[in-house]
């Protein structure tokens, strides 16, 4: 398995090289053919599902020199070709934070199961952000039903984790804060610069006491996420919204109908794209258009991106990419999103390892499953990314 290994990340290196560093091709390689992203003029977004560190991963990591990032290392030249790149940081990062939110004594990066632990209540030590920030993500969403694992303290030192790594956060904010719980990113697309607002919400933090009010619930809140989404949008400077919330039920394949409620909601207040995560698994990517005409995209869950869950649905994950570009009004929409199919697998030296699923032995069963789901005609390749680029110095 290490030589398997050692060709995915010698492939991936090769796609590296070919990086542009714009969108509209104004870098060291040109954009061209057409794999409906990527396109010449548009800002393109990356989305990669839950970063789930279960023990395996935590263990796999504490006996390492370099911790989690050989387990994430071949999926940086796919992230890293976006404009900006996000994950679901399904879990507290929390310096040295007990099980009820206290301070605890150091164990340096050992995986002692108490400060540093997995299910069922979630914490990994700081480095698991560091890797994320390797990886090329730019931002993480911290709501989910996992953020209050270590209580308020917990949430409080995720988020310096998180701002420390030169990561923007977006669903959970510190104790003393009432917001704000998105988070903004500048990118360059054809008639000029655009400001794409991320929030994040969650359907629930597990029952856990949220005393401070730092997790933006999805449900029940109020102002509702759409009338956030709308408020946003009404502001000077916010050319675009992308709501990103963890719901639906674990470990189905189909949205319900709170999904597909909030999602139409997101979209009519003027959502460009809702990108889901918390099943665990793929659900499908859907058009939605809006009463006024606009048509946005939602992909109600993206699967878990690394995990040790080994079943079929579960270890197979997808990157969503996503181009915004301006229309003929002047507004920034989405256009049709495409999915890389991704698997969990365990190599020798690197332990639990996320990677293209068309780089894995056994990735075929993944993709066929990532097709059915998520429907063939939305699929891309590596190599699809590879030819999508030419002109490399």
């Amino acid at each position: 398995m290490f030589f398997r290994r050692s060709a995915i990340l010698a492939a991936g290196l090769a796609l590296a090289a070919c990086t542009p560093t714009g969108s509209t091709g104004t870098g060291t390689c040109q954009v061209r053919g057409d794999i409906g992203v990527f396109r010449p003029g548009a800002a393109t977004f990356a989305f990669a599902g839950d970063v789930l560190p279960h023990r395996l991963i935590q263990s796999d990591a504490a006996a390492r020199a370099d911790h989690f990032t050989p387990s994430l290392a071949p999926m940086a030249p796919f992230l890293r070709r976006a404009d900006v790149a996000v994950v679901n940081l399904e879990a507290p990062t929390a310096r040295n934070v007990l099980p009820g939110g206290r301070d605890g004594a150091d164990p340096g990066t050992r995986f002692d199961d108490r400060i540093y632990a997995g299910y069922p209540q979630f914490n990994a030590h700081p480095t698991l952000v560091s890797a994320l920030a390797e990886l090329g993500v730019d931002v993480v969403q911290t709501a989910n039903n996992h953020a209050l694992d270590r209580g308020p303290l917990g949430v409080d030192r995720t988020l310096e984790a998180v701002a420390t790594a030169g990561i923007r956060a977006t669903g959970t904010v510190p104790r003393g804060q009432s917001g704000p719980w998105h988070t903004t990113v500048n990118v360059a697309m054809s008639g000029g610069r655009a400001r794409v607002a991320l929030l994040a919400c969650t359907y629930s933090v597990n029952g856990l006491p949220d005393p401070a009010r730092q997790a933006l619930r999805c449900y029940g809140n109020a102002p509702s996420v759409p009338s956030l989404i709308a408020t946003l949008l009404a502001e000077p400077g916010i050319d675009a919204v992308i709501l990103l919330p963890h719901w639906g039920v674990e470990y189905s394949a189909t949205p319900d109908a709170r999904q597909r409620n909030l999602a139409r909601a997101a979209i009519e207040a003027g959502a460009a794209a809702v990108v889901g995560a918390h099943p665990h698994v793929l659900q499908p990517i859907e058009q939605v258009t809006a009463r006024d005409g606009r048509v946005g995209y939602v992909a109600y869950s993206l699967g878990n991106f690394i995990s040790s869950q080994w079943a079929l649905p579960r270890r197979t994950g997808a990157v969503l990419y996503l181009d915004l570009r301006r229309d003929a009004q002047g507004r920034v929409v989405a256009a049709p999103p495409r999915a890389l199919p991704t698997r969990v697998e365990r190599y020798q030296g690197s332990g639990v390892t996320v990677v293209p699923a068309a780089f894995s032995a056994n990735g075929a069963a993944s993709i066929a499953h990532a097709g059915r789901i998520l429907g063939q005609g939305n699929l891309i390749t590596p190599a699809d990314l590879g030819r999508s680029v030419s002109g490399c110095d």
